[in-house]
Parts: structure tokens; C-alpha cells; sequence
């Protein structure tokens, strides 16, 4: 079975990793310790970890299966009266939910035939980290082999018969070699979240927290630092543990029409969008982001603007 998985995993460029649930129960354990001792940021926990840490949601058996699958960045197109302006999404953003279901049934088809998979809801970066699949950079990123950052992680559960170390006989992979001696992401961060005092990024100063979340910019967001439509690149394009970042075009774009409506947020205010807008973000990937997309676009295309009056 273990040379099956490997070989699926290998034929496909993917990265795995498994061992027994109870690593899950220590990370989980782990990060409601850092919570409890405040280490963690009060609002960034509740809305990005807690779902995470509670109890799982899926027995399909006692084995953790972690797959690293590579991700190219992704562009999607808006239409502003004529002149098409293309977005960057962040390797993961495109099609992010649905790529957890492709790839479990690939694995439970081809990497584990006659096994059952289900997926896990949990911490998965920590996951992976414990099990020996990633490191982690100074960016508080992980780092799998051969892919650099550019990847995304989907964790299942499986009934499968494959052999497993205890947590104390593993190997956790510390640093990032490249990361001894450099501060390339640290003085790339456009709002300080990676500092020299600590490894842990203090997440709540985060560009990507910070566009994800709706309501006015911070202001500690300088207008003229977005680079993505969500999420941010910054510490990640600069960083030489990476490749060159792929990109690729969804093939999506927002007519003139579907774009005045999102920069008016009047989808927003309304609670409804039209039905070409949602087809297409159901599309991506990305109806949740309806809250956050016209103030978004409308900051991405104002810091993009310097740059193209230069052309």
C-alpha cells in the first residue's frame, strides 16, 4: 500500500505524508495551549482557527494522509469600460474547496484502491509540519520539496493499511536553510507582520488577514501595497527557497456591467448579486468573497495605477 501511495503521489508531482490521527489531537492541542497563553491574536483565532481545533468531523478512520499538490497563481479578468484589468488570485485561492474533493477522490481511487477516505478538517499546515512533509520559513510559510511555497495542502483520513511512527520517533524539519542569514521577506512585508523578535508572524498584521476580513483598510494598510485580489505574494515572490511563481489564466472575466456592480459594493448592500456574478465566483471558488471584492479591486487597481501611467 505505502509504495502504491508514493507512487500515485510521484506519477501526479505531488508530495505526502501520514501517520497516526493522534498528531492531530496534539495540534489541536497545541494551538488552544497558544491561544490560552495569548500568544495568538483574540479576533485572528476566532475567525480563522477555531472551526480547526474542534472535535473532527469525519471517521474514516485512525491514518492521516497530507498531500501537498502544486499551484500556479491565477489571473481573472474585469472589465473597466472597455480596458481589461487582470487580478492575481494566490496559488490556492482558484477553485480552493474543490480541489480538497478532486484530489480525495484520485487518492481513494488510484493512491489507496479499496480504502476509505474522508476528508480532515484541521490545522493542516501544522499537520504537515509534524509529519515531516514541510518546513517552515521565516514568513511563518510552509515549504515542501521541489514545489517552494507555491502548493496546497489537503488532509484526509483514511482506513488504509499503512504503517505509522509515533510522533517522538519523527523527524520534524526545522528552518529553512535559505532563511539562515536572510531577512528578504522581512523587509518585503508591507505591514510588519514578520518581525526579528519571534518566528511566529503576528498573523493580525497580515495583508492577507487584513483583505480577507471586510470593513474599512486598517491603518496600518498603506493603499499602495496590494498586489493580489486576495491574499498577498510579497513575502513569497521574494523569498529564494521559491521557484519562479507559475501563473495561469482562469479564463474568467467580469463584464463592464459586473464590475461597476462590484466596485459599487451594491451586492453587498443589497445581499444579493446578479446571477452572472454569482455563477462566476461560484465558479472560482470565491462566493464567500462577495463582502470584500469591490473594496479590494478598487485598492488593487489604485496601487496598480503608478504603474501603468508609466507605460
Amino acid at each position: 500500500m505505502v509504495e502504491k501511495l508514493q507512487q500515485w503521489a510521484a506519477q501526479r508531482g505531488y508530495r505526502v505524508a501520514w501517520g497516526s490521527r493522534k498528531v492531530v489531537e496534539s495540534v489541536r492541542k497545541e494551538i488552544a495551549d497558544r491561544r490560552a497563553n495569548l500568544e495568538l491574536n483574540g479576533r485572528f483565532f476566532e475567525g480563522e482557527l477555531t472551526a480547526l481545533i474542534g472535535e473532527g468531523r469525519d471517521d474514516a478512520g485512525r491514518t492521516v494522509v497530507v498531500v501537498a499538490k502544486p499551484r500556479p497563481a491565477h489571473t481573472v479578468g474585469f472589465d473597466f469600460e472597455g480596458e481589461v484589468f487582470d487580478a492575481l488570485l494566490p496559488p490556492t485561492y482558484f477553485r480552493y474547496r474543490a480541489v480538497f474533493e478532486d484530489v480525495r477522490v484520485d487518492l481513494e481511487a488510484n493512491g489507496l484502491p479499496g480504502a476509505r477516505v474522508g476528508h480532515l478538517v484541521a490545522p493542516l499546515k501544522a499537520i504537515a509540519g509534524r509529519l515531516g512533509l514541510v518546513s517552515y520559513g521565516r514568513n511563518n510559510i510552509s515549504y515542501a520539496p521541489g514545489l517552494g511555497s507555491y502548493f496546497q495542502l489537503c488532509g484526509y483520513l483514511t482506513d488504509a493499511d499503512l504503517p505509522v511512527l509515533e510522533e517522538a520517533e519523527r523527524v520534524v524539519k526545522p528552518l529553512l536553510p535559505e532563511c539562515e542569514g536572510c531577512s528578504a521577506c522581512l523587509s518585503m512585508c508591507p505591514t510588519g507582520a514578520i518581525t526579528e523578535e519571534r518566528m511566529l508572524l503576528r498573523a493580525e498584521r497580515c495583508l492577507t488577514f487584513a483583505n480577507e476580513n471586510p470593513g474599512d483598510w486598517p491603518e496600518w494598510v498603506d493603499p499602495r501595497v496590494h498586489n493580489c485580489l486576495l491574499g498577498c505574494l510579497e513575502c513569497q515572490r521574494v523569498c529564494p527557497a521559491n521557484p519562479e511563481l507559475p501563473i495561469e489564466h482562469t479564463g474568467l472575466r467580469f463584464s463592464a456591467n459586473e464590475t461597476r456592480l462590484l466596485l459599487s459594493d451594491d451586492a453587498v448592500v443589497h445581499g444579493n448579486v446578479e446571477t452572472g456574478i454569482r455563477a462566476k465566483l461560484a465558479w472560482l471558488g470565491q462566493t464567500y468573497s462577495v463582502p470584500v471584492l469591490g473594496r479590494n479591486l478598487r485598492a488593487l487597481r489604485g496601487a496598480a495605477e503608478p504603474a501603468r501611467q508609466k507605460l
